[in-house]
């Protein structure tokens, strides 16, 4: 029989992780973390498939990562003649990084994306580099798109590469235009910020009923706003906030615990079919997870064992 498949949309990219007083990690990353979450928490009927380009340089290893993992096609992976997007994270120490990104991985045109149209039970759409496609590019793609599309906002709001300096926070570009037609809208706190007012400051929460308030208007089903080592939170349309606080401790490095949060809530709520409070606790226990290791050789195993709790336990329960 052959399973549903799910699409995943984000750069893969080569992590470069610096944080203080510790040692340099080197791995994979990026969409990286989507994809491990999806092949750890996914049920045996559905797939992954990453539909993304990879630069000729990190093709072969991508490919061969892949094959080890359950539940994922490589039948979107598309390799491209360009340096592989690299990224430079550097933690200061006070919660806050810089990201430098280099490499040169194109964005995936309308042609590459239109086999997929009817062909997936949802989308994952995550941007990681923030130039994964164009926006005319992606308006077509959510007017065509059968089932949910996740939208996380992510890397939309920062500027462009800088050569050498890491990247700076932005405001998105007419970020409603983005938003509409979405199925759900993941931000974290600084996003927020950027979408209400234009600076990565944290909104109070009026604001942040405000926001909920302007992108339900456009037609999305849900808010979900992550924060960290105090959880995230559900603003669902026409309903009351609900709030899943974090039930493990703090982490070692929060690297790629939005993608895993995301990509988590995606494959609870439409291949698991659980509600959505019951999705949003199994995504902050997932992306807890995540932050107890640093780069990904080690995630899947930090995944499976959350997943015992996910699936298992009293927390699945309304």
């Amino acid at each position: 029989m052959r399973r549903a498949r799910i699409g995943v949309v984000g750069a893969v990219v080569e992590d470069t992780i610096d944080r203080p007083g510790e040692a340099t990690v080197r791995d994979m990353g990026g969409g990286y973390h989507s994809i491990i979450a999806m092949s750890v928490l996914l049920p045996a009927e559905f797939e992954a498939v990453p539909i993304v380009n990879v630069g000729a340089d990190a093709l072969a290893r991508v490919r061969a990562d892949l094959e080890r993992l359950p539940r994922i096609s490589q039948d979107g992976i598309r390799g491209v003649p360009a340096i592989n997007n690299k990224v430079h994270l550097e933690y200061d120490g006070r919660g806050g990084r810089g990201e430098t990104l280099t490499g040169g991985v194109p964005p995936l045109a309308w042609e590459d994306l239109e086999p997929w149209i009817g062909e997936l039970a949802a989308w994952c759409w995550n941007f990681i580099a923030g130039n994964e496609v164009d926006r005319d590019t992606f308006e077509r793609v959510k007017r065509a798109a059968v089932g949910p599309l996740h939208l996380d906002v992510h890397n939309l709001c920062l500027g462009p590469p800088r050569e050498g300096k890491p990247r700076e926070p932005r405001p998105l570009p007419d970020w409603e235009g983005w938003v509409e037609g979405t199925t759900w809208v993941q931000l974290n706190e600084a996003e927020a910020g950027l979408l209400w007012n234009g600076t990565p400051q944290a909104p109070s929460r009026v604001e942040e009923a405000a926001l909920a308030d302007r992108i339900w208007s456009l037609g999305v089903e849900g808010l979900l706003i992550t924060r960290g080592e105090r959880g995230a939170t559900w603003f669902p349309s026409g309903g009351t906030a609900y709030h899943a606080p974090a039930t493990t401790g703090p982490g070692i490095d929060p690297t790629g615990c939005g993608d895993v949060f995301g990509a988590t809530w995606l494959a609870l709520r439409v291949a698991r079919g659980m509600d959505p409070e019951a999705a949003v606790r199994g995504a902050v226990l997932a992306s807890g997870a995540a932050a107890t290791v640093s780069g990904t050789a080690r995630l899947a195993d930090a995944l499976a064992v959350a997943a015992e709790t996910i699936l298992h336990s009293e927390l699945t329960r309304g």
